[in-house]
C-alpha cells in the first residue's frame, strides 16, 4: 500500500475549544428563562457571525487549493452569504426564521420517522407503534410553527424548547470535557455522559465539518509505511473527503483484519435518491480494502483504534457470527459477469469497484434488522455501533448518535482524553509521490 500513515498529536486546543462552546451553550440557555428577547438579539449577532465566518473561510481553503471544490461548497457559501445578509438587513425577523427553520425541521424530522416506521414494519421489527406517534408529533409540531400565526404562543414555545434544550447539550456536553482528567471507570466499564444534536441536524452535517484533514496532517508525526495503529485488532473508519452522494460521510468497523462495511450497494434496489434500499455488508480483507479507498476511491480515511481483553474479544465475536447468521450470499454486477464468464461492460457501481479492488464477499439481509438500510437510521453506524455496544460489551458508551460524524466527533472526544479505550488516531492519506 503506496499510502502515507499519520499518527496524529492529541491536541488540548480541541478540549478547551468543545468545552468553551458547551460554556457558551449552557449560557444561552439559561438566558433564555432570564430575557428572551436579549437572547434572541445575541443568536442573531452569533448567527450572522457564523454565516459570515464559515464561507470565507471556504474560500480561503479554495484558494489555498487545500481543497477541491465542489456543488456542495458553492452551495454553502451562496446560502450563508444571503443568510447573513438577510438578518443584517431585517434583524426583526430572525426570530420568524427561526420558527420557519424549526418547523421545517421538525417537518423533516417527522418524515424521516416515518421513513423509520416503514423499515421497522417492512423488516417486522418492535416499536412500530412508538415510531409512529413520535413521527406524528413532530409532523404536528412542525405544521404549527409554519401555519401558526400566534406568534406569542410561538414565541414562548420556542424560548421554552430552546432553553430547556441549550441548558442540558451545554451542561452534559462540560461535564463530559470536564471527565478528561478524571474520567470516571469501574473496572473495564466506563461511565460517560453523552448527549446528541437532534439526528435531524447531524444529518445533514457533512463528516469534513467535524474534523478538518488538512489540520490533521499538519499537526501529525512523520511516520513509516504500513505501519499498524497502536497494534490495537478493532478499528472503526471514517472518510473525511468524499463527495456529492457520499459527502454525508462513512463508518465502516474493522476486527481482525477484516473490515464490516454496510450501505445501500444495490443499485436495483435503491429508493429515495439513494437512501433507501436493501442493506448490503461488504466483508474484506482490511488491507485490500483500505488501499481501494485510498487509491480507488481517492478518500482520506481515519482510523481509530479500541483497546480489548481476551472477554470482549470472544463477545464481539460472538455478535460478528450471529450477524452473519442472518445474511445471504449477494453478488455485485462485476461479480455476476465474472461467474457468467462474459467481459462487464455495465456501469462500474460502488460495490463492483469495491470487489475489484479488493475481492470481497458481498450479502444481504434475510431476516431482522439491516435487512433495510436507511440513511438516517439503519445506517453504516448503526452496524458498526451494534457490534462494539451492548449490556456485555460496552467498547463504544454513547447514546444516540447515529450519523458518521456525530460518531467521529464522539470518537476524537474520546481519544482525547486520558485512560479510556479510544488508544490511538490514525490518519490515512495517499502520498504524494504515489498519487502522481
Amino acid at each position: 500500500m503506496h499510502a502515507r500513515i499519520l499518527h496524529v498529536k492529541k491536541n488540548w486546543f480541541d478540549t478547551l475549544g468543545s468545552a468553551a462552546t458547551d460554556i457558551l451553550l449552557l449560557t444561552i440557555g439559561v438566558l433564555f428563562f432570564l430575557s428572551r428577547a436579549s437572547t434572541w438579539r445575541i443568536l442573531g449577532i452569533i448567527f450572522i457571525i457564523y454565516s459570515l465566518y464559515t464561507p470565507t473561510m471556504l474560500i480561503i481553503r479554495l484558494a489555498r487549493h487545500e481543497k477541491e471544490a465542489d456543488f456542495f461548497d458553492y452551495a454553502i457559501i451562496i446560502f450563508d452569504y444571503f443568510m447573513a445578509i438577510t438578518v443584517l438587513a431585517i434583524p426583526d425577523y430572525f426570530v420568524r426564521f427561526v420558527y420557519i427553520f424549526t418547523g421545517w425541521w421538525m417537518i423533516a424530522h417527522g418524515l424521516i420517522t416515518m421513513v423509520d416506521f416503514y423499515v421497522l414494519r417492512r423488516d417486522h421489527l418492535n416499536g412500530t407503534l412508538s415510531t409512529l406517534f413520535a413521527a406524528l408529533v413532530s409532523l404536528s409540531i412542525g405544521i404549527f410553527f409554519i401555519l401558526s400565526m400566534n406568534f406569542t404562543v410561538k414565541r414562548w414555545l420556542m424560548g421554552t424548547i430552546a432553553g430547556i434544550y441549550f441548558c442540558i447539550y451545554g451542561a452534559i456536553g462540560l461535564l463530559f470535557h470536564l471527565s478528561v482528567n478524571r474520567p470516571i471507570r469501574k473496572g473495564r466499564k466506563r461511565y460517560n455522559w453523552s448527549y446528541s444534536m437532534p439526528v435531524i441536524l447531524n444529518a445533514f452535517i457533512p463528516v469534513r465539518v467535524y474534523i478538518s484533514s488538512s489540520r490533521l496532517i499538519q499537526e501529525s508525526e512523520v511516520p513509516m509505511l504500513n505501519q499498524k495503529a497502536e497494534g490495537t485488532d478493532l478499528h472503526i473508519y471514517s472518510y473525511l473527503n468524499a463527495k456529492g452522494g457520499e459527502a454525508f460521510g462513512h463508518t465502516d468497523i474493522a476486527y481482525k483484519g477484516t473490515v464490516y462495511s454496510y450501505g445501500c450497494h444495490d443499485p436495483k434496489a435503491r429508493k429515495l435518491l439513494g437512501t433507501l434500499g436493501d442493506g448490503v455488508l461488504i466483508v474484506a480483507d482490511e488491507a485490500r480494502f483500505l488501499n481501494e479507498a485510498l487509491h480507488g476511491e481517492k478518500k482520506i480515511v481515519i482510523s481509530y483504534g479500541i483497546k480489548m481483553t481476551d472477554q470482549e474479544r470472544s463477545i464481539l465475536e460472538k455478535r460478528i457470527a450471529e450477524l452473519m447468521s442472518r445474511t445471504v450470499p449477494w453478488k455485485c454486477a462485476l461479480a455476476e459477469a465474472e461467474e457468467q464468464g462474459v467481459p462487464y461492460t455495465g456501469f462500474m457501481d460502488y460495490a463492483s469497484r469495491v470487489y475489484e479492488g479488493s475481492h470481497a464477499n458481498m450479502y444481504k439481509f434475510s431476516r431482522g434488522k439491516f435487512r433495510t438500510y436507511f440513511a438516517a437510521g439503519t445506517n453504516c453506524v448503526l452496524l458498526a455501533d451494534e457490534l462494539v455496544r451492548s449490556n456485555e460489551l460496552m467498547l463504544v458508551d454513547i447514546n444516540g448518535l447515529v450519523t458518521p460524524g456525530a460518531y467521529l466527533a464522539f470518537l476524537n472526544s474520546e481519544y482525547l482524553k486520558k485512560d479510556t479505550l479510544v488508544v490511538s488516531r490514525t490518519l490515512y492519506r495517499v502520498s504524494q509521490d504515489s498519487a502522481k
